[in-house]
């Protein structure tokens, strides 16, 4: 019962109003789930704008966490900050305490599959094998770290649709520079895939940015 969203909460519920509208239909993606707020909160925004509504006629929504479950990996030199503010181990929460979130808020877990490991070891093909996952609708990415960024985004290629939210929670990290941290990472996809084009969507809080990803002519063609 949410009666005053936080800043996350208003972006997810605008990326879930924009794909039930669009009829994006496509899955949920949360790298970086923590304790489980975030993801609890993107689940039921789901059903309330409809994108999750079997009555509605359209395909429902999977919903994909993907944490270590071990808090942050180890801080590598291009993730290395003058503050300090990432520490090995940051914002480690256990698998059971997520459940329990989860559980307590309500959450049908028939509609959430929970894929446990650091991203370089399980965001990969044999993962995408093992998963039913085709397409994503809303992508949430809240793992800090470039290094991190890069594997989710290598891993996420293969299932962006046009109309595909992608949401970076630590858009503003390292100081807002746009050479370091999800910003570097995100503007590398985009050179490495021309087939995508990006427009922003929403900003949110002092740390957030969206983006909506369509897919370029020559592609769909």
């Amino acid at each position: 019962n949410l009666c005053k969203y936080s800043p996350r909460q208003e972006v997810l519920r605008d990326a879930m109003k924009f794909a039930s509208s669009s009829r994006i239909l496509g899955d949920y993606l949360e790298f970086g789930v923590a304790k489980g707020a975030s993801f609890s909160a993107a689940y039921h925004l789901a059903r309330r704008t409809g994108i999750e509504n079997p009555s509605n006629g359209l395909p429902t929504m999977h919903f994909y966490a993907f944490d270590s479950f071990k808090g942050l990996p180890e801080i590598t030199e291009t993730d290395e900050d003058e503050d300090h503010i990432f520490r090995q181990g940051d914002f480690a929460y256990s698998k059971h305490e997520f459940v329990e979130t989860l559980l307590t808020d309500r959450v049908d877990l028939a509609k959430v599959t929970i894929v446990p490991g650091w991203y370089k070891d399980v965001l990969n093909d044999v993962t995408r094998e093992e998963l039913s996952l085709t397409l994503a609708a809303v992508i949430f990415i809240d793992c800090d770290l470039y290094t991190s960024t890069v594997c989710v985004l290598d891993f996420i290629a293969a299932y962006v649709q046009d109309g595909t939210v992608l949401i970076f929670d630590d858009w503003y990290s390292f100081r807002g520079n746009p050479n370091r941290g999800q910003q570097r990472a995100y503007r590398e996809f985009l050179t490495n895939h021309p087939e995508y084009h990006s427009a922003p969507f929403s900003r949110f809080g002092f740390h957030g940015h969206s983006f909506i990803l369509s897919i370029n002519a020559h592609r769909q063609e």
